[in-house]
C-alpha cells in the first residue's frame, strides 16, 4: 500500500514539475508564428511566465495589417487535460463601432479532454453576456447571447444574425 501511495505522489510531483518547467513562452511564440500564416499579428505584448500559467499584457492584434483589437491582459493556462485562456479589457477597433459595442470586459476560452470535441467560450461586455461552444467534429458554432439594453437599443442590426428565443435570449448557429 505504501508503494502505491509513493508511486502516485511521485507521479503527481512529476506532472506538476513538468507543467511548471514547460517552456510556455516558446510555445506562445510558436503559436504566434503560426497565426502569421493567417495574416494575424500580435504585437507590443509583454510576456511573463507565472509558473503554471503565462501572462500577456498590452497586446495589439492586427488582422490583414489593420489594428483590430487592443487587449489589456491575457492569462494562458496549459495543463494538458484542461486548457484555458482568459482575456480582460478588450477594446475592438473603432471600425466595428457602428455594428457592435467595442468594449469586452472578459473572454474565457476553455478546452478539456473530458469533452474533447468542444471548445467553450464565455464573454461579458457592453453587448451583454455570451455563452458559446464550437464543436470540432461537426464543425458547428452555437452561441447564446443575453443582450444588454445598449445592444438592443443601438445595435439591432447585429441581432439580425441571431434567432430570438422565447426566453428573450438570442441564439446563433453557424457551420464552419
Amino acid at each position: 500500500m505504501v508503494k502505491i501511495v509513493r508511486f502516485f505522489a511521485y507521479m503527481l510531483f512529476f506532472i506538476v514539475a513538468l507543467m511548471y518547467f514547460m517552456p510556455k513562452e516558446s510555445i506562445y511564440f510558436f503559436a504566434e508564428k503560426q497565426l502569421q500564416k493567417y495574416h494575424v499579428v500580435i504585437a507590443h505584448e509583454s510576456v511573463k511566465d507565472k509558473g503554471l500559467s503565462l501572462e500577456l499584457r498590452h497586446l495589439d492584434v492586427y488582422v490583414e495589417s489593420i489594428q483590430s483589437a487592443k487587449i489589456g491582459e491575457v492569462d494562458i493556462s496549459l495543463f494538458g487535460v484542461y486548457n484555458e485562456v482568459k482575456a480582460h479589457n478588450i477594446e475592438l477597433s473603432t471600425a466595428v463601432a457602428s455594428m457592435l459595442p467595442t468594449k469586452i470586459e472578459s473572454l474565457t476560452i476553455k478546452y478539456s479532454i473530458l469533452n474533447p470535441l468542444n471548445v467553450t467560450l464565455n464573454a461579458v461586455g457592453a453587448f451583454g453576456t455570451l455563452h458559446g461552444e464550437a464543436n470540432i467534429k461537426e464543425r458547428k458554432i452555437t452561441a447564446e447571447l443575453k443582450p444588454s439594453s445598449l445592444m438592443q437599443r443601438k445595435y439591432r442590426s447585429a441581432l439580425y444574425n441571431f434567432k430570438k428565443q422565447a426566453n428573450g435570449e438570442y441564439e446563433y448557429v453557424q457551420s464552419f
